[in-house]
């Protein structure tokens, strides 16, 4: 499933992958997953290598998000920055993957690398930004989510904190603003406030929501697992 293949879609189902187990993987689609994302950084060090993540994508038959995610928007990745970005690069270089995720403030000499080369692939961009403690004001936010786009991002991708219900209605507003120009935009919401927005916010047009694979653990605060996700939005027509 590629970019094009969100569009016209009420909402997709991101299971989140911790290690290269294809019986994981098969109990992600069992319980409602309609995409995987493969978190490089959550990987033991043996699996960490190309190699090993290339014939494990091979033998999916999902479509796959790879992401490397950054120590400062919650990653585990021990290595430099230098080091993450091109590991990641060497994957979408040689594995069949349907998006790559990077952080619109990871440092701009490799990020710009890697966007040159998942567009010469022709591998759509999800550009992501992480708040794990609050979240920026409505126009910071606006501006980000332009800079996502204009630096080649297919997907933005917003996951904050909000603090108060005031912040969570700012989200969804903005999510129906964006989706209605046209935008694809995942709006997720982090922390006890924010949680319902992870079922909440496809209905105003979010295009992604993430849950972690039933028998294991989430991945960020407030996190569904796969399966209650696609109960609640099969409650809410969404799927």
């Amino acid at each position: 499933m590629r970019e094009g293949g969100l569009r016209g879609k009420k909402t997709v189902i991101v299971g989140v992958m911790r290690a290269l187990s294809v019986l994981d993987a098969e109990r992600a689609e069992e319980n409602g997953a309609d995409m995987l994302e493969l978190r490089i950084d959550l990987l033991k060090d043996e699996e960490r290598d190309v190699e090993k993540v290339n014939e494990f994508i091979s033998a999916l038959k999902m479509s796959v998000i790879v992401t490397n995610r950054r120590r400062e928007e919650g990653g585990s990745f021990t290595g430099s920055e230098e080091e993450r970005i091109a590991l990641l690069s060497r994957i979408i270089e040689t594995a069949e993957v349907d998006f790559v995720d990077i952080e619109l403030f990871s440092p701009q000499a490799e990020r710009i690398k890697l966007v040159e080369t998942a567009k010469g692939l022709h591998i759509p961009i999800i550009s992501s930004f992480h708040d794990f403690r609050g979240m920026p004001p409505r126009a910071e936010l606006l501006e980000t989510i332009a800079r996502m786009y204009e630096e080649g991002g297919s997907i933005a991708k917003i996951a904050v904190t909000p603090q108060t219900l005031s912040d969570a209605l700012l989200l969804l507003n903005l999510t129906y603003e964006l989706s209605r120009e046209g935008k694809l935009l995942a709006m997720i919401g982090m922390g006890p406030i924010g949680r319902h927005l992870r079922v909440v916010a496809p209905l105003y047009g979010s295009v992604l929501t993430y849950g972690f694979i039933e028998g294991g653990e989430e991945v960020a605060p407030g996190q569904f697992s796969v399966k209650e996700l696609r109960s609640m939005l099969e409650k809410l027509g969404l799927k």
